[in-house]
């Protein structure tokens, strides 16, 4: 880059990924997935995408798994299984995840609208997923 030169609006400095990652405990906000456990490292995502208006900005960041991520993508809604209404996602800056999760045993079960939409949207409950979750409470680590 020369001088001048600006980086793309989705850059996240080192300084606000660190941010990102210990403001998260090194857990994916979204699944709960430790970040020491993943085979890749956990990612800065856009809560609102760069796409919908959102920016590189502490307050619209949160720390995802590489399956979260990937998942949700630049999506903020989706339908709901039950109701069939759209229905946002889970926000990990404005939603506490006990209000729309629960875990039982290695299986994260929504609580409302918004944990249904996000428990089948971001795929929690994919058989490998909870594999990975069961193996850790195993051992007493998730």
């Amino acid at each position: 880059m020369t001088e001048g030169d600006t980086l793309p609006q989705p850059y996240v400095s080192a300084r606000l990924r660190r941010l990102v990652v210990e403001r998260a405990g090194n857990r994916c906000e979204y699944c709960l997935f430790p970040q020491w456990a993943a085979t890749h490292r956990h990612e800065p995502d856009h809560i609102v995408a760069i796409q919908h208006g959102g920016t590189s900005e502490e307050q619209n960041l949160a720390l995802a798994c590489i399956h979260c991520n990937r998942y949700k993508g630049g999506n903020l809604t989706s339908i709901d299984p039950v109701t069939k209404d759209i229905v946002r996602l889970f926000n990990p800056r404005t939603d506490l995840w006990a209000e729309h999760f629960e875990l039982r045993g290695a299986v994260i079960i929504p609580v409302a609208a918004i944990g249904r939409v996000t428990v089948s949207f971001l795929r929690f409950n994919d058989q490998t997923r909870i594999g990975e979750r069961q193996k850790l409470l195993d051992r007493g680590l998730f």
